[in-house]
């Protein structure tokens, strides 16, 4: 199943459901550091995949793979600013240091808790062809004094 990103209100769905990971594909700021300090980042997991322990209504908290420690992601009015793409988010960073920067992160699924797939919807049946005035019966009304109607 093709995860598709359209609004806040869609991730927000996506990181409830069960095995939802972030994982962060792109990081302009630490693109932009010395070699060394690039290879520290990574070290602590910058790029490993992030699954989530909690979500409030304001954040959620990932734990990230192979390491103790949590992140959080913040979301507040700076979201108009997020941009989704399929099944990515592009996140701007306003670091006040050198050019606007951005982090992308991919979502995606922990391999065996993919949602299935729903069932298609079921189409309408179609008459194949209405019937005929022939075929259908005429109502008769009882003669006078042959009966009652009620």
């Amino acid at each position: 199943m093709a995860l598709v990103l359209r609004s806040l209100s869609d991730f927000k769905r996506f990181l409830a459901k069960p095995g939802a990971t972030i994982q962060i594909v792109r990081n302009t700021f630490i693109e932009r550091q010395p070699a060394s300090f690039q290879e520290a980042y990574r070290q602590k997991g910058m790029y490993e995949p992030r699954t989530v322990q909690a979500i409030s209504k304001k954040a959620a908290v990932f734990a990230i793979k192979g390491h103790p420690t949590t992140v959080w992601l913040y979301w507040d009015k700076g979201t108009r600013n997020w941009r989704y793409s399929g099944d990515t988010l592009a996140v701007p960073l306003n670091t006040g240091v050198g050019p606007p920067d951005e982090i992308i992160y991919r979502c995606s699924f922990a391999p065996g808790s993919e949602p299935k797939a729903r069932a298609p919807a079921r189409a309408k049946t179609v008459d194949p062809a209405p019937a005929s005035p022939a075929d259908k019966p005429t109502p008769t009304m009882p003669e006078r004094g042959q009966g009652r109607l009620f």
